[in-house]
């Protein structure tokens, strides 16, 4: 998916209304799709709904949402902000089949209706579907009153699309939304990439069933669960372990064993095979942790363990290197002999803080290495900070994937994937509680396993990190959670369907 303007993204719905697909089938589409996130992602365990709708298209969306909540049993108040006489085309058709349902649907025309109506509800989740894309200028002040009440409200909020009031090309927005979750139809919208994404908070662009964009000219794209369940790679009906990849771990120190073990269990939930060459002390606890996770014990003599690692560097399909590394002698060594092996490979941590001080040693052109700095190892590696604002997190990016001649993922709220004269990939899945020692070393052997299936390393780098986060996020509906948790949902990520 893209980020384009909204007048491209309208193109695109009457684009596919002329080849035959109604309407009303894209508006079903994007209301179940933003059902499933809703449901089985956003608020799995909430039991009162309070769905809010315009009269427009925006509001059609919104009545698909209030009819699946309500064949799912669950309590929905539904609430049409305005006049049904001024309801028209498919939103009046959703409309209609939600009253067939026998619910009662509440239309409020004043703002002074709104705000008593949203001051006395009380309910988990309030899903906003008052307007949509197409919104301009300032909001009148029937839609004002509904803002500011849903603003004021405890319950969480789930934007249809883009939060209500909040431009889409990127103009700033004098009242709108704070939602805490948006889904957003068919393309990603500009202002996602401005600092007004924050009125978003989580984001996911589903896709509703419109063409494929061709020449999107836009600044970035983003994976959608459709496409990045189509990038994962799948293993052969006669396949074997080694079809499935096979990944090599180096990382792991005194004190830094945890690092290595994350990376390396992460890894083995998409690798046929995974050896982890880690300090010899850390073997058992591998064995005893993963028994299915192969090892090699380093013994800190760098001549015998170059020598032992020569085998599993040969039999390797790809290299994850650095999480748990020192800055020292005996770790250069490995890095050093990590490069020289001609197999793709994903540097995080360690590695970055060895390559930071000695970057002419490692020329990375045609090498195959994805570097997976964070803020901090992104201004050792070049020198000055990251910024924080999203254009300014691409545009560094990019530049830092043309300085070193490499793909570059740099980590953030929405991380950043950039490969030399690529268009670049921002990251929407995720949220805070990825702000946890470890989550990193669960993302580098994502990378590492994805890369040992051929995946090219920027696309390896942005599946990865979009099941990170979507992980992330199934786990965020119960609370914090650990890097080890994190591992422990990547199946349900993997096999998250029904968009």
């Amino acid at each position: 998916m893209y980020f384009l303007p909204v007048d491209r993204i309208r193109a695109l719905d009457q684009e596919a209304q002329l080849q035959g697909i109604p309407g009303a089938v894209l508006m079903e589409n994007a209301g179940y799709a933003a059902f499933c996130f809703l449901r089985k992602i956003f608020a799995p365990q909430a039991s009162r709904f309070l769905v809010l709708g315009g009269c427009g298209n925006n509001g059609g969306d919104a009545w698909v949402v209030a009819r699946y909540l309500i064949q799912e049993g669950l309590k929905c108040d539904p609430v049409l902000l305005g006049d049904t006489a001024k309801l028209k085309g498919d939103a009046l058709l959703q409309y209609r089949r939600l009253e067939r349902l026998g619910v009662r649907i509440h239309s409020v025309k004043t703002p002074e209706g709104i705000s008593d109506y949203l001051n006395f509800w009380r309910g988990d989740v309030i899903v906003d579907g008052m307007c949509g894309s197409g919104f301009k200028g300032g909001a009148n002040a029937l839609l004002a009153s509904a803002i500011t009440a849903v603003n004021r409200s405890r319950a969480k909020v789930f934007a249809l699309d883009i939060p209500s009031g909040l431009p889409s090309d990127g103009e700033e927005a004098r009242l709108c939304v704070k939602a805490d979750w948006t889904v957003s139809f068919a393309q990603g919208k500009q202002v996602f990439l401005t600092e007004q994404s924050y009125c978003c908070g989580r984001t996911e662009i589903v896709d509703i069933g419109c063409p494929e964009v061709k020449n999107p000219s836009s600044a970035a794209r983003a994976l959608s669960l459709r496409e990045a369940l189509t990038l994962l790679p799948k293993p052969a009906e006669n396949g074997h372990k080694y079809k499935r990849g096979h990944l090599l771990v180096l990382a792991g120190s005194e004190g830094m064993g945890g690092a290595a073990v994350l990376c390396a269990e992460s890894a083995a939930q998409v690798s046929g095979m995974v050896t982890a060459a880690v300090p010899a002390p850390l073997v058992p606890v591998l064995n005893a942790r993963a028994p299915h996770i192969l090892t090699v014990g380093l013994t800190g003599d760098i001549e015998k363990d170059l020598e032992a690692l020569a085998a599993p560097l040969e039999k390797a399909g790809a290299l994850a290197v650095g999480c748990g590394f020192p800055d020292d002698e005996y770790h250069s060594s490995l890095l050093k002999a990590a490069y020289e092996c001609d197999k793709p490979q994903v540097w995080d941590a360690g590695a970055l803080s060895l390559l930071a001080g000695d970057a002419l040693s490692f020329p990375f052109k045609d090498k195959n290495i994805i570097l997976t700095p964070h803020e901090g190892e992104f201004q050792r590696l070049m020198g000055e900070a990251s910024p924080k604002d999203d254009p300014g997190r691409l545009e560094a990016a990019a530049k830092a994937a043309e300085y070193y001649e490499t793909p570059f993922l740099l980590k953030g709220r929405h991380t950043v994937v950039c490969a030399p004269g690529s268009l670049p990939y921002v990251n929407l899945s995720g949220n805070a509680y990825l702000a946890a020692a470890g989550a990193g070393d669960v993302l580098t052997g994502l990378i590492g396993a994805f890369l040992a299936q051929s995946l090219e390393p920027q696309d390896a780098g942005a599946l990865a990190a979009y099941f990170h986060g979507l992980s992330a996020d199934i786990l965020a509906a119960r609370g914090p959670f650990s890097a080890s948790q994190l591992i422990s949902a990547l199946p349900s990520a993997f096999k998250f369907s029904g968009i």
